[in-house]
């Protein structure tokens, strides 16, 4: 799912597999309760534009990719997302990225996480940004609790909450 919001303030929660970039400034872009998933979040300090993609599994050939939902998987987000952001506006060597998500979140008492999906997630978007010769701003990844995560898209500030943490606010 994309769309370039330019005439409306609201606050827009990506569901699984969206995606979204925004020229609106006083818009936030949001993923709320990712676990395993990742989100990658893209803002150009330069100008009001940014990108949010809430990604389930690390690669598509593994799974069932589809035009519906591209942004379901990490290797085909990515691109999509960084091209979508520069026909908007935005110039590649200027965009600022996070990545937020990762837990492992799939463990049964007494049975590691066996498919790793967090961690795998994690791994995949890493690589996809490194490949393309960009630097990460910051990364909230791994771990065992939730996050949520919310992209202010004038000013580009990150902010992410933990589940179950009273100060979970990182910028």
């Amino acid at each position: 799912m994309v769309a370039a919001a330019t005439d409306r303030a609201a606050d827009r929660a990506l569901g699984l597999g969206e995606w979204a970039v925004s020229t609106n400034p006083t818009e936030v872009l949001s993923c709320l309760g990712l676990g395993s998933c990742v989100a990658v979040a893209v803002h150009d300090p330069a100008v009001p534009v940014a990108g949010m993609a809430h990604m389930v599994l690390p690669d598509s050939t593994a799974g069932r990719a589809s035009a519906v939902s591209p942004a379901k998987f990490v290797d085909l987000a990515v691109p999509l997302l960084l091209d979508a952001m520069e026909e908007a506006g935005a110039d590649r060597s200027r965009i600022q990225v996070d990545l937020v998500g990762g837990a492992s979140m799939l463990g049964a008492p007494g049975r590691p996480d066996t498919m790793q999906i967090g961690e795998r997630n994690a791994a995949a978007a890493r690589t996809a940004i490194a490949s393309r010769d960009l630097a990460l701003r910051g990364e909230h990844l791994g771990g065992t609790q939730g996050r949520t995560v919310r992209l202010e898209v004038g000013t580009g500030r990150l902010a992410v909450t933990t589940a179950g943490s009273t100060g979970g606010q990182k910028e």
